[in-house]
């Protein structure tokens, strides 16, 4: 039977794996960007050793998150996560007229589901893409959307979009109201 602090390291190993694995980098890549050791990390990954504080700053660091993201939550053990109306924090730094609320924020997770809000004349563009896939769906108004090379494609209330993310895209508001855009991007990532 494993003890509880076993159990810690195990719980902490697989959210390890699993962000690693969502953010598409090796073992060697979070070795090299973390400064500690293949092996090691290997061990973690399976439960098998502890973490310093020292090191898991640099595991957070490397991840583009904060120490207390990685660590998992001894007090949950429910399995459905609910996001209550007006809880779902506000990116509102994306440019002008464009509202991001994350509908759920767990970057551990495999999907990141998103509401996007485009103002008249705004768009959200992404000109490297990133890793993953995306699907969005038009709850209300009229967007633009462009996928790297084809052509522009004209999207209405009710209708969806999915797409390879890896690839160039723009969502744009040419309309004169506000249209609201679910999005889900897998593998999570900060928006």
């Amino acid at each position: 039977m494993k003890s509880k602090v076993d159990t810690g390291h195990s719980r902490l190993g697989e959210r390890l794996r699993a962000l690693r694995q969502a953010r598409g980098m090796t073992l060697q890549q979070l070795a090299e960007a973390s400064q500690c050791s293949r092996s090691f990390l290997s061990m973690l990954e399976r439960g098998q050793t502890d973490v310093s504080a020292t090191l898991l700053q640099r595991l957070a660091a490397a991840f583009h998150l904060s120490a207390a993201d990685l660590l998992p939550d001894e007090g949950r053990t429910d399995t459905l996560k609910i996001v209550r109306h007006g809880e779902a924090p506000r990116i509102v730094d994306l440019g002008p007229g464009v509202q991001v609320q994350v509908l759920f924020n767990d970057l551990l997770q495999k999907i990141q589901p998103v509401l996007l809000i485009l103002e008249p004349a705004s768009e959200q563009r992404n000109d490297t893409g990133h890793a993953g896939e995306e699907f969005v769906y038009v709850l209300e108004g009229e967007i633009q959307l462009t996928v790297h090379d084809s052509p522009t494609r004209t999207l209405r209330s009710g209708d969806s979009a999915y797409y390879p993310s890896a690839l160039p895209h723009c969502l744009a508001n040419a309309a004169r109201e506000s249209a609201r855009i679910l999005t889900m991007s897998t593998p999570p990532r900060i928006v």
